[in-house]
């Protein structure tokens, strides 16, 4: 046998040499609670500032993982050797009670390893393969480069997009917004973008869990009267509950720190992740979640449209795009007198000369049928 010292103090744990006292409360205990200590604390550090290079949190998590499970398998299969060297002494109570405990033991490293690894482990793989879950997103100037409107999903990276936009235009005084959330390190983000530049921001429809924090990072918040604001409690995949309770103290200071109060921070909280709470346009402004709430107002009643067979006007047929589609319109020579309202969308428009219409709406010269194509154009393939 080896010398027996502190250099092969663990081999003989893995052996079950040492006595089962030794080896369960020292090894078992102490040793696992100063080693879960230190892992569960890189743990945290890496669940707080992973989502900014998800690569690395993702092989973080799965380090931390490896070493909770080696360090788990070291100290049963020690513990287990060295309850059987007891009972192998006549000390059968004791070592059967060990045994049991270690049972026990594994059950619950194996219950944590399905409930809270493996789904952290799929949710940062998600954030890594480009956050399908999330949705896509988009940018799109309006309101001739005072307007910035994001739509679609808050996912990684969506930060730095914003503030290329940003930084290319000079004269934008809000942003408009329209999501249903996403990752919280970036909607903070780009609301520190929009601190930063004293801008407004806009909603105009929908702006959900993340994007409120987006939202609240402007100096003057207007929403449309039919807009809606919404919040619930954070969530990330594998979150315990105990993580759950940090995540949520953490998102009441944020609220908190946008000068709202304890009580709406609170309630704002209070909803499951999987609902959501929709505080009345009152509450927002007696809150000072909004500045202002902008009244719809009805929109004169729209020309029917012309007929096909119309003539053009000289310049051209004017036809209103649609809105999804992305429109290449000129830029006007001089700008307008008067330069749509910050509550007010653009309509794209295209214009068409008229040789192309009538190009297209000319009927095609009829092409005389060779006898060998006539049975083939009778019938229906």
């Amino acid at each position: 046998m080896p010398p027996q010292g502190w250099q092969n103090y663990f081999a003989r744990h893995w052996r079950g040499e040492l006595s089962l006292p030794l080896s369960y409360w020292v090894n078992g205990s102490v040793i696992g609670l100063i080693a879960g200590a230190s892992i569960g604390g890189l743990g945290f550090v890496i669940y707080r500032q992973g989502e900014a290079q998800p690569l690395v949190w993702l092989i973080s998590l799965c380090v931390v993982w490896l070493l909770m499970t080696a360090l788990a398998v070291w100290q049963v299969v020690g513990i287990w050797r060295s309850a059987t060297h007891y009972q192998q002494n006549g000390k059968r109570f004791w070592g059967g009670a060990a045994k049991a405990l270690m049972v026990l033991g594994v059950l619950q490293v194996g219950i944590s390893f399905f409930t809270v690894a493996t789904p952290q482990i799929a949710g940062i793989f998600e954030i890594v393969t480009g956050d399908s879950r999330v949705g896509p997103h988009q940018f799109r100037v309006l309101a001739y480069g005072e307007m910035l409107e994001f739509s679609g999903g808050i996912t990684f990276g969506v930060a730095r997009e914003m503030e290329g936009f940003l930084n290319a235009m000079t004269n934008v005084k809000a942003v408009r917004l329209n999501s249903i959330g996403g990752r919280i390190l970036e909607a903070q983000k780009m609301s520190d973008l929009i601190k930063a530049r004293r801008l407004s921001t806009l909603v105009v429809q929908d702006c959900l869990s993340a994007c409120t924090i987006v939202f609240l990072g402007g100096t003057d918040r207007a929403i449309l009267s039919n807009a809606r604001l919404g919040f619930h409690q954070p969530a990330f995949r594998g979150m315990t509950a105990a993580d759950r309770s940090i995540a949520i103290a953490n998102e009441e200071r944020r609220l908190q720190g946008f000068g709202l109060s304890r009580a709406f921070a609170e309630r704002a909280n209070r909803a499951e992740p999987g609902s959501m709470w929709f505080p009345d346009n009152d509450e927002m402004i007696r809150e000072h979640v909004v500045t202002r709430i902008v009244p719809i107002k009805p929109g004169p009643p729209k020309a029917a449209p012309p007929a096909a067979e119309a003539t053009p006007p000289a310049g051209g047929t004017i036809v209103n795009a649609a809105p999804a589609a992305p429109a290449a319109t000129a830029e006007p020579l001089a700008a307008p007198a008067a330069r749509p309202a910050l509550n007010t969308i653009p309509t794209p428009r295209a214009i068409i000369p008229p040789d192309v219409i009538k190009r297209l709406t000319a009927a095609p010269k009829p092409k005389p049928a060779s006898p060998a194509s006539a049975p083939a154009a009778a019938g229906v393939k």
